[in-house]
């Protein structure tokens, strides 16, 4: 499939499918949106008036797997759909780009993977900050031994609203527990995916919860301490209910301490020995790299593998499940 055209269906017109998706996958030379899946009949309609005007319409993501219209399918709905959803897909031969987290837990991942190997396709996850060319450089620098040997990492990402009242109005699924819904999994799982990126393997989870808000059934507040394979330790702090939004992330190593904020255009600030402070631009740390729906498209090409394949985050929800296994036990440690 190197130069014929890839034909994708979409599996959920939601916000991330219209916000992203849609908009990604057009963007990408030789990729065709071909089918449209969703319950909604008006969240169909906005990806189809603004992003594929003949594609393909259907209610039930069965009807679009068997259609003969695709090659590849984009997965952006409930996280409890996650699993049936991507296993249709791959027993029907197409190749497939599921949302985080992966799963509802991590047999269910482990079946995803699984599948994927045995048909030979492509299963890659939309963890977003493994494509962005800022954490990249943030990686890059952290495994390149500036900071040199490192000891511990700690990312605060906190915002005032759950997305059912913020930037998905009206979904639910964010704050129901049966759907897949809570913090966790919404941002946690970004930020955390990002320490093992930086950091490896998490050997053992400590986690205290919490739920503030009244009327959800899902952990909305949650502090972790991690213990890497390496030795370091890391802390995750996140929270749905805090008066203004926050993010930022702290690298310690043995030589330096890396300060990165919210906003990738102030860069970060590395504090060494002696005092010293080095800043370094955004422009310092990027280099253009391929977005997600590119690498998805060279993995189908057989131009380059993903870079977020299945087994990252089958090894994320792995971490995701510890975090609640600890969090449901009052913080016990649990070992990975």
């Amino acid at each position: 499939m190197n130069t014929e055209t890839i034909r994708v269906g979409l599996i959920g017109c939601g916000k991330i499918t219209q916000r992203s998706h849609a908009t990604g996958l057009k963007a990408v030379d030789g990729v065709k949106i071909t089918a449209l899946c969703d319950i909604v009949a008006e969240a169909r309609a906005v990806v189809r008036d603004a992003h594929a005007p003949d594609a393909a319409e259907f209610a039930d993501y069965m009807d679009l797997i068997q259609s003969g219209l695709i090659d590849a399918v984009t997965v952006a709905t409930p996280v409890y759909l996650h699993c049936p959803m991507t296993l249709a897909a791959l027993d029907a031969g197409h190749h497939v780009l599921c949302e985080k987290p992966m799963g509802m837990s991590q047999i269910e991942t482990a079946e995803m993977v699984a599948a994927s190997r045995a048909v030979d396709k492509v299963l890659q996850i939309n963890l977003s900050r493994r494509y962005n060319p800022f954490f990249q450089g943030m990686a890059k620098l952290v495994h390149s031994g500036r900071l040199g040997e490192p000891h511990h990492i700690r990312a605060v990402r906190v915002h005032t609203t759950a997305p059912d009242r913020g930037w998905s109005p009206g979904a639910d699924w964010f704050v129901t527990k049966s759907k897949g819904g809570g913090i966790v999994g919404d941002i946690g799982v970004h930020v955390g995916d990002m320490m093992r990126w930086f950091f490896g393997d998490v050997e053992s989870v400590r986690a205290l919860t919490d739920t503030r808000r009244p009327d959800i059934d899902v952990v909305d507040n949650v502090a972790v301490l991690f213990r890497f394979r390496n030795g370091a330790t890391g802390v995750l702090e996140l929270s749905w209910t805090r008066p203004v939004g926050h993010m930022c992330v702290e690298i310690h190593g043995s030589d330096g301490i890396l300060l990165a904020g919210a906003n990738a255009k102030d860069g970060i600030k590395i504090l060494g020995r002696d005092n010293e402070v080095e800043r370094l631009s955004e422009s310092d740390l990027t280099q253009p790299s391929p977005n997600s729906f590119q690498c998805f498209a060279d993995a189908i090409r057989g131009v380059a593998p993903t870079p977020v394949p299945g087994e990252l985050g089958h090894a994320m929800q792995r971490v995701i499940d510890a975090i609640h296994e600890s969090g449901e036990n009052g913080g016990t440690p649990v070992v990975l």
